[in-house]
């Protein structure tokens, strides 16, 4: 028996896609925020920058190795349970990470927080494509990707100004507090739509049985050609911009422009500000007209592929207005083509292993991330360097990969169109 179609006018599924994109708006604060703190961390643990390092890093091993699980458990608990007591992980983990004494439980504390926060994107796309009709998917999303983005920016300067003020101590006692909230109203108020409300149901709106063993839901995603088409354009179009946005970008700029770090840091933060813009924007656009969103998402790939070219070969002759411009549009389009991508997934997924699937996906933009840094650090190594400097010949090259790898990415597209096409007649009108 078919879900009844979503009427959009609920508040119920209103309240809840607010109170997600609050908690999704930690998931991002979380990820950036050690990196405004490193000068405080490294005092108070009085240790030196590979052990801070390490410790950082555990938000991504944990989020990154239980996403499949996560994916799984949002299928056959639904995600109103995986999201409410995951953000009750988190906030515990925040009050370790405030409360440790020594790096090693800050480790723990960062490792519990980042294992809290890995369960709330993808029990998230469930929850949505259960609230929401599929005109109106691509929209929501774009949101909740603008609001994840909104926590990294406030991670910056704003944290750095509540740090000065109150204490990094104290910051992470207020972002649990408002975390263990947040958990408890998603636990307490939330519900799940009707068909996933019992925990074990198979969602109804699949085509065919419902999984019969714990494996063979990963098993009947793994198989279908569309997700390795995903998971390899995931990879590399969103490793190599988080590569260049999270590593390269500040010192690249501050080199090429012959400018100073705070303003090459504060031409960075551009690229987060344009995301915040172009994910929604891309959500409305699609959503208020149908548009086929295989033939956005190839423009928005042709799009990348120019401004890696400008990045690459550019940048003397735009400038530093002419690069603000060119980071604001990768941000735009950035936030643009994850939002449509992530789209295509849920229009051509079976409901019933849309929590696998996602899973199984997510960590391949961070593999990605983790794989353009060593590569394109392997490739700058290779030139000749000034002290800490690298030379803009240096980055050139490094940033050459990754036009080349972008490029490979829009070839596939286009071969593969079909691929990222849903098929005729599938999901929610």
């Amino acid at each position: 028996m078919p879900q009844p179609p979503a009427t959009n006018v609920d508040p119920q599924r209103w309240m809840g896609f607010i109170v997600l994109c609050l908690i999704y708006f930690l998931v991002y604060f979380h990820r950036v925020s050690t990196s405004v703190l490193a000068p405080e961390l490294l005092t108070a643990f009085q240790t030196n920058a590979t052990v801070l390092g390490l410790m950082s890093s555990m938000y991504f091993y944990l989020y990154a190795l239980e996403q499949p699980m996560v994916g799984y458990l949002a299928d056959r608990l639904g995600p109103r349970r995986v999201v409410g007591w995951w953000t009750l992980v988190a906030a515990t983990g925040c009050a370790l990470f405030a409360l440790a004494p020594s790096v090693a439980w800050a480790a723990a504390g960062r490792a519990l927080i980042g294992f809290g926060v890995g369960g709330v994107y993808v029990p998230a796309l469930k929850a949505l494509s259960q609230w929401f009709s599929r005109r109106r998917v691509p929209l929501v999303l774009g949101l909740l990707l603008a609001w994840g983005n909104l926590g990294a920016v406030v991670a910056t300067t704003p944290l750095v100004w509540m740090s000065s003020r109150w204490g990094w101590r104290a910051c992470f006692w207020i972002i649990g507090a408002a975390s263990f909230g947040l958990g408890l109203i998603t636990l307490l108020v939330l519900r799940d739509h009707p068909h996933t409300e019992t925990p074990g149901t198979p969602d109804e709106n699949q085509s065919g049985a419902a999984p019969t063993s714990p494996a063979s839901p990963f098993l009947q995603a793994l198989r279908v050609p569309r997700f390795w088409v995903v998971a390899v354009l995931f990879f590399i179009l969103y490793g190599s911009i988080l590569s260049f946005q999270g590593l390269w970008a500040t010192p690249f700029l501050a080199e090429a422009l012959a400018v100073d770090h705070l303003l090459a840091s504060q031409l960075n933060m551009l690229i987060p500000v344009g995301f915040m813009v172009g994910a929604p924007g891309c959500g409305w656009f699609c959503s208020r007209f149908g548009v086929d969103k295989t033939h956005v998402f190839l423009a928005m790939v042709a799009v990348l592929t120019l401004l890696w070219s400008g990045i690459t070969f550019g940048v003397e002759l735009l400038g530093v207005f002419g690069m603000a411009g060119l980071l604001l549009v990768l941000g735009a389009v950035t936030g643009g083509f994850c939002n449509v991508l992530w789209a295509l997934v849920y229009e051509t997924t079976p409901p019933a292993i849309l929590g696998v699937t996602t899973g199984l996906l997510n960590p391949f933009p961070l593999l990605g991330v983790a794989a353009f840094q060593v590569l394109t650090g392997a490739v700058m190594d290779r030139v000749d360097r000034v002290g800490d400097v690298y030379s803009s010949a240096a980055y050139q090259k490094a940033f050459l990969v990754c036009l080349i790898a972008t490029l490979f990415c829009l070839l596939l597209a286009l071969i593969l169109k079909g691929r990222l096409a849903p098929d005729k007649g599938h999901g929610k009108k």
